[in-house]
């Protein structure tokens, strides 16, 4: 009978005790059924009775039943392991011996078994001198382990001796795989494996061993010999006495003796030279000096383009020049050559690098970039409209400016600099690295160079994980961005660059080996070819391999055993650099690190920079990041926390500004200390004085993991959380909300409170905000009044914003405003959107509004939203807020947080979009959009692509409106987003046509707005107006027109009035005359100018044709001026059809503008919008 092949057949006792069958699972049942596979695996071939079976299995008080469930097991072991035997088969896999069983497997069947088999293969390979094969087979034995061995049985009596000798098998494999890949000639690359082997157990001698030789051969002797001492100290007694393994060892490193060479570098090659071959490299070989390596190869279309966005700077045509790709492929080279072209043509170049030590440090590639022409020039580079930029470089007394503020002052000072001095390029290398607020900077400035002679030039490292925030899109896809991809070089780029630096023909095995070795990357590629030329390569086929061992780790190998050969100091004085920030360190930070006199410093790093390790002149830097990444990594993790420990002494003893020492303090090791959580909170309050508080957050989360002393920790969460709120919303909630419950004094706890209140509305759940402040007011002592009169007005807008029931926040009677602090005008300003919201009191709402935002006491206090619910109620009221914008706008440049600023630009654009100037609208509410994704609002605040969907349309855009409508799927929140985004379906479906859809949109949320809803305020009973006459229920429609037309008489703003009456008079027809002429005449007074126009253009189908024709001139005129297209079109159609018959055809749309939360509806194609 046909039967399971053993040899297809596999058993897992390296991890969970398993089997399988061509790759296939086999379920095995339950613990004590694999238990027995299990002990018959460790018996591995040998008889287990029955009795012992049973013991093992079930303990030493087997169940009287133990026999037969034994039986049982068997029988199902058989049928899952040989499905098409016979259950009561003796022979098989578990066979039936005697009185017991034992199991029946070929040698490669378990994987232990077949794990042994490659240890012992390995060795006779490594005794046999091929340590590449012993390398192969040790990696396949090694990936045979998926966990502990026997791991659910290791701690049962019989499974644990041999789980305890596999488990020393292993080490021994992996030692032994470390072992040979030191043979076959890796060094350097290997030690940072060998230093975490011996960290897992110092006790074992054969990894210490390794590291040290390891560390010799990648010339660090010193390091050897310490690696030796430290395990003289930890290991028993005489392990590295003389005779011994160690012991030899350390007397051969010491005597330098050539058996310790790396085999390549054991035998020298004393043969004749022939063509072909190599020269001699014994003692007295001394290669020839390397040629240059850096030439450009295979970059004649980037440079090309590099030219012309340079020229078409200086011509007044100012960009962005992005050049992208993985590290080494070039793009620190090319952009040199942007200085050197720059240079050549007379501009002022300033450079910058961003770095992965400095990337917390508030603004600083700003400095970086401006802090010498600054210092150098003349004070009034940071006066006038430039002088918040001063608080970057620590020139600014008094308060301190937010972070938009500094923006326009650097962007202020830019301007300024081009002025006084010419064309200017702005070079950043690795911008990934750069921190926050120099990347706001730099996107800041990309949007605002029109017409200055100005190009800003950036390098991004791709390929690696996004750190912080990702680049912003007026630096990466704006389509005025010129984005350069370097590619790898081709093989017959690398065979150029092979016959520049070794002087002769390559060969195609060679050229292949190098393109293969370091896959087309020019840094590695130059590298590897240094390295050749120093050892005298030549570049013919029989040399290939050793390209192969060069390989692609020759950045770090070369660059290490480069700083090897140096004078003694050069190798500390390299890591100082490193530690202290590439493009950072100066000679006194240098020395002071390394503890040792300036003069000694300086001597120490003339051989980096003659070695190509270090640019020459200060502050210091590597040539290539790559080369700061080799030298940093090679210190041990807890060294490096060390030295950055030190770094930070040493710069808060000279004097460093507290930002730069508490870069270095980030990367410290927490201690406790008092002295380094005064610092952090120093650089804390510093960051946020200049406008960078993601990294005042980044150093208060610091002093958190320090820790602060108990008393001081609800302070510090409190200036976090206000940190986060700067620059990333949601961030703060937790920390806040700690700081509120254990702040000990109510007038701080009553800050935090506001604060976490104000927060809620919009990055809480459903109803957090208004369930916390009316605990948090209750808390309140009776003092605090006007505390408490703040959280009340966050309860009852939050409890709107959320879509609440009105009687979890709104009580019978309105509460009195006393006082007049900000929490009293924080609570007239919402007591005035609850009037405007019905608009039951437009008097009432008016003089709420006003007090509200009366004196800048809102705005003081920090309190913008409620200050913008008070102006945009005036604004629906149709009084004049036009100087209070002005005063906004200047008040959110000048000291204004992020949220100030989106908010800002938010509601402008609102009232832009009422007052039909739609092209500033949709500018102001894009960047609102855009800023709201930085805050944390992704993909943008609901109310601003409501509001941009409703522009859009305006402007005859419906698939930008469609577009705009469909990003905010998936990101609303709560009732109110979903009522945002019914109602902007519903009127990008009227504007599509699709009348039927929008009605069920509509249906969907109307549950959502008050029985009493002012049209001002609420856009859904218009949109339904709008989709029932497009079905043809126009009697409905009428009907609900007409109950709007009511309420907006009792609000008695003449915008609403006027929009609504045009909508009743379309309706009505012919008898709808009166409506539409008290419309026009209305919105002929006041701002809201393409309601105005569509108002005219009603009029005038009922109109005298004499009279008509003039109607329609002057809505075509107004149309054009808001930037309507599709209305201006139609007016323009409608003149010469008036001129016929009076009676110009187009289609009943009513609807235009729209409520303060929801889009307008407009035309379905192809007719356009009246």
């Amino acid at each position: 009978m046909p039967h399971v092949s053993l040899h297809e057949l596999r058993m897992t006792v390296l991890g969970e005790v398993g089997a399988g069958f061509r790759a296939r699972p086999l379920e095995l049942g339950g613990r004590r059924q694999r238990a027995v596979l299990a002990v018959l695996i460790v018996a591995r071939g040998s008889v287990v009775t029955r009795d012992r079976l049973v013991e093992r299995v079930w303990g030493g008080t087997p169940p009287p039943s133990a026999t037969a469930s034994l039986h049982a097991h068997v029988s199902h072991l058989r049928r899952c392991l040989e499905p098409e035997r016979e259950a009561r088969a003796r022979a098989g896999v578990i066979a039936s011996e005697g009185a017991g069983y034992a199991l029946r497997l070929p040698d490669d069947a378990v994987d232990a078994w077949r794990f042994e088999a490659a240890v012992r293969s390995a060795a006779v390979h490594s005794d046999l001198g091929r340590p590449s094969e012993a390398v192969s087979v040790l990696e396949a034995g090694l990936a045979l382990w998926r966990g502990p061995a026997y791991a659910e049985y290791a701690a049962e009596s019989w499974a644990r001796p041999e789980a305890v000798r596999l488990t020393e098998l292993h080490e021994v494999a992996r030692e032994c795989l470390l072992a040979a890949r030191l043979a076959r000639g890796e060094d350097a690359v290997l030690v940072p494996e060998l230093e975490s082997l011996v960290a897992e157990d110092p006790l074992r001698e054969e990894r210490r061993r390794l590291l040290a030789l390891a560390l010799y051969r990648s010339h660090r002797q010193a390091d050897a010999l310490e690696a030796l001492c430290r395990g003289r100290k930890l290991l028993p007694a005489g392990s590295c006495a003389p005779g011994t393994a160690l012991g030899d060892l350390e007397a051969r490193i010491l005597a330098q003796s050539p058996e310790l060479d790396p085999p390549s570098r054991q035998i020298p090659d004393t043969a004749p030279a022939s063509a072909g071959t190599s020269g001699p490299r014994g003692p007295g070989f001394a290669p020839r000096p390397a040629p240059r390596t850096d030439v450009l190869v295979e970059r004649d279309l980037h440079l090309a383009e590099l030219r012309g966005s340079l020229r078409a700077a200086l011509d007044g045509r100012p960009g962005v020049v992005l050049i992208e790709g993985p590290a080494g492929i070039g793009k620190s080279r090319l952009l040199g050559e942007v200085s050197e072209l720059a240079t050549a043509e007379r501009a002022l170049t300033l450079t910058a690098r961003g770095s992965q030590r400095e990337k917390d440090y508030g603004f600083g590639v700003v400095r970086q970039l401006f802090e010498r022409v600054v210092s150098s020039s003349e004070e009034s580079l940071l006066a006038g409209t430039a002088v918040a930029a001063g608080a970057v470089f620590g020139g600014m007394r008094g308060q301190q400016p937010q972070s938009f503020a500094v923006l326009n002052g650097l962007c202020e000072l830019t301007r300024k600099l081009v002025q006084a001095r010419g064309p200017l390029v702005l070079a950043v290398d690795d911008v990934q690295w750069c921190d926050s607020g120099s990347l706001r900077f730099l996107a800041y400035l990309a949007g605002r160079l029109e017409g200055l002679p100005v190009l800003i030039a950036l390098t991004l490292r791709t390929g690696e994980q996004q750190q912080g925030e990702e680049l912003p899109g007026t630096l990466t896809t704006h389509p005025s961005v010129v984005r350069i991809r370097p590619t790898p070089l081709t093989a017959s780029g690398v065979a150029g660059l092979v016959r520049r630096t070794l002087g002769a023909e390559p060969q195609e095995e060679f050229t292949a080996a190098c393109h293969r070795a370091t896959a087309g990357n020019p840094l590695l590629l130059r590298q590897l070819l240094r390295a050749l030329h120093a050892r005298g390569t030549r570049p013919d086929a029989a040399h290939s391999a050793e390209v192969a061992e060069t390989g692609a780790r020759a950045v770090s190998g070369l660059v290490l055993g480069r700083i090897a050969r140096l004078p003694q100091g050069a190798r500390a004085a390299a890591q100082a650099v490193a530690v202290l920030g590439d493009g950072a360190a100066t000679l006194a930070e240098v020395a002071a690190l390394m503890e040792r006199p300036e003069v000694e410093a300086a001597q120490a790093i003339v051989p980096l920079v003659h070695a190509e390790i270090l640019r020459d002149g200060q502050p210091y830097a590597f040539v290539h990041p790559l080369v700061g990444e080799a030298v940093y990594r090679e210190l041990p993790p807890g060294e490096r926390q060390l030295r950055h420990e030190r770094a930070a002494r040493a710069l808060s003893a000279a004097g460093a500004p507290p930002e730069r020492t508490a870069a270095q303090l980030l990367l410290a090791p927490h201690r406790g200390d008092p002295g380094v959580v005064e610092i952090l909170c120093v650089a804390a309050r510093e960051a946020v004085g200049r406008g960078a508080p993601d990294a005042a957050a980044t150093y208060l989360t610091r002093v958190l993991d320090e820790p602060p002393a108990p008393e001081r920790r609800p302070e510090v969460l409190l200036e976090l959380g206000r940190a986060e709120m700067l620059g990333n919303g949601p961030a703060a909630v937790d920390h806040l909300r700690q700081a509120h419950d254990t702040l000990a004094d109510p007038e701080r706890r009553a800050v935090a409170a506001l604060l976490l209140a104000r927060i809620l509305v919009f990055a809480g759940g459903h109803g957090q905000a208004t369930e916390f402040a009316r605990r948090a007011a209750a808390e309140l002592p009776a003092e605090l009044s006007d505390e408490r009169q703040g959280l009340l007005a966050l309860e009852r807008i939050s409890g709107f914003m959320h879509g609440l029931d009105q009687r979890l926040w709104r009580t019978v009677e309105d509460p009195v405003v006393e006082g007049e602090g900000p929490g009293a005008r924080m609570l007239a300003a919402n007591l005035a959107r609850e009037a405007a919201s019905c608009g039951s009191n437009r008097a009432r709402a008016v003089e709420l509004a006003r007090f509200a935002v009366a004196d800048g006491v809102l705005q003081a206090a920090g309190e913008e939203m409620l200050w913008y619910t008070a102006a945009i109620v005036l604004h629906l009221a149709d009084e004049e807020v036009g100087e209070l914008w002005d005063a906004a706008v200047a008040r959110a440049v000048e000291r204004g947080s992020l949220f100030s600023v989106l908010a800002t630009h938010l509601w402008r654009g609102f009232t832009q979009w009422h007052h039909g100037d739609l092209d500033a609208a949709r500018q102001s509410l894009e960047t609102a959009v855009g800023q709201s994704e930085i805050w944390g609002l992704a993909p943008g605040a609901p109310q601003g692509r409501t509001f941009l969907t409703a522009v859009l349309l305006d402007l005859g855009d419906t698939a930008g409106a469609r577009a705009c409508l469909e990003r905010m799927r998936g990101w609303i929140r709560g009732t109110e987003g979903q009522r945002l985004l019914g109602e902007s379906e519903a009127g990008v479906l009227n504007a599509e046509g699709r009348h039927e859809e929008a009605l069920a949109a509509l249906d969907g949320v109307g549950h959502l707005q008050p029985a009493l809803a002012n049209p001002a305020w609420w856009p859904w009973s218009l949109l339904r107006v709008r989709a029932l006459a497009g079905v043809g229920r126009r009697t409905e429609a009428l009907a609900l027109a007409e109950e709007q037309l009511t309420v907006a008489r009792g609000w008695g703003a003449p915008s609403t009035l006027g929009r609504v009456l045009r909508i009743v008079g379309l309706l009505r027809g012919p008898a709808g005359e009166p409506q539409l002429r008290e419309a026009v005449a209305l919105l002929a007074q006041g701002p809201a100018r393409l309601e105005h126009a569509r108002a005219l253009y009603a009029l005038a189908e009922h109109a005298p044709e004499d009279e008509a024709a003039s109607l329609l001139s002057r809505g075509r005129s107004i149309a054009r001026e808001c930037g309507a297209v599709g209305l201006a079109e139609d007016g323009l159609t409608g003149v010469g059809e008036a001129g016929r018959s009076g009676h110009p055809v187009r289609r009943q749309d009513f609807e235009g503008g729209g409520g303060l939360h929801g889009a307008a509806a407009v035309e379905a194609p192809p007719q356009h919008d009246l």
